[in-house]
């Protein structure tokens, strides 16, 4: 099994509300809605969406999101970013469904540590670990002397 097949299946463990798999428009809206940013909801949960954002766009802690055309607007907070990939948490979720957030269980996959969260407004930052020697030594660029 690959590394990213496992990994999937640990998030899938961890989420309090089943998601469902989307693909809609989705817009943050941040700077009391002055400023926008257009994005796509990959899926959606009750408790938070998984969205897909330009690299190069910064995206706020805290700001509001609606998703699809006419939807909610629901305030939310940045959990993680990834590259293009940005988790996040709806504020306004049930309490019931939001009471273990404030542990990290194997956030990131194998050979990654994430620092655990500390108040309502942190980030969970991910750390890579370096590669495997033997790994590292197939790379073009990789010269160990």
């Amino acid at each position: 099994m690959s590394e990213l097949q496992r990994t999937g299946a640990n998030e899938a463990e961890r989420r309090v509300a089943p998601r469902v798999r989307t693909l809609k428009r989705a817009r943050v809206l941040f700077n009391n809605r002055f400023s926008t940013i257009d994005c796509i909801a990959r899926n959606v949960s009750a408790t938070g969406a998984l969205l897909t954002i330009d690299p190069a766009v910064h995206i706020p802690k805290t700001f509001e999101i609606t998703i699809g055309e006419g939807g909610q607007i629901r305030p939310a907070k940045l959990v993680y970013r990834r590259e293009m990939f940005a988790g996040v948490h709806f504020l306004d979720a049930p309490a019931e469904e939001t009471a273990h957030l404030g542990t990290v269980e194997g956030q990131a996959g194998a050979g990654a540590s994430a620092e655990p969260a500390t108040d309502e407004t942190s980030v969970h930052r991910i750390i890579a670990a370096p590669l495997p020697r033997a790994l590292a030594a197939r790379l073009p660029w990789a010269v160990f002397g």
